[in-house]
């Protein structure tokens, strides 16, 4: 990115029943960086799912106990509470659960950065991510 070559962040959401993806580029992943993908990906699909599986993200989720049970963070809480759906978490080292997204990573590895495209800012990358 701008002449430089840059390792990035990319959340990727899918929606389980027509399986369309969404995917936006971000220079590391925080927690701004985490609301700001749902608002875009939820104005993308026009909607919100009643449910959402997520990986063990330390954006996400505070502590993981036994199984799937999980203390989600309270700030990802309050995105989930105003936008009412209900966040699943994933058994940790467990890929079929989270088969929609997971099986999807190394495509999209392939088909959008493969081989490596060039681009002079995120907002760029973004727009030929859309």
């Amino acid at each position: 990115m701008g002449g430089r070559e840059l390792k990035i962040k990319v959340a990727h959401f899918r929606l389980a029943y027509s399986r369309e993806m969404f995917v936006v580029a971000y220079p590391r992943e925080t927690q701004e960086m985490v609301m700001d993908a749902h608002n875009k990906a939820f104005a993308f699909y026009g909607g919100v799912p009643l449910q959402m599986v997520y990986d063990n993200l330390e954006t996400v989720v505070d502590t993981v106990f036994v199984g799937k049970e999980r203390k989600f963070n309270r700030r990802f809480m309050a995105l989930a509470n105003h936008y009412l759906f209900e966040p699943v978490a994933c058994t940790p080292a467990a890929g079929w659960d989270k088969d929609q997204v997971e099986n999807q990573v190394g495509n999209i590895r392939e088909w959008l950065f493969t081989p490596r495209a060039k681009f002079d800012s995120f907002a760029e990358l973004n727009t030929w991510l859309a």
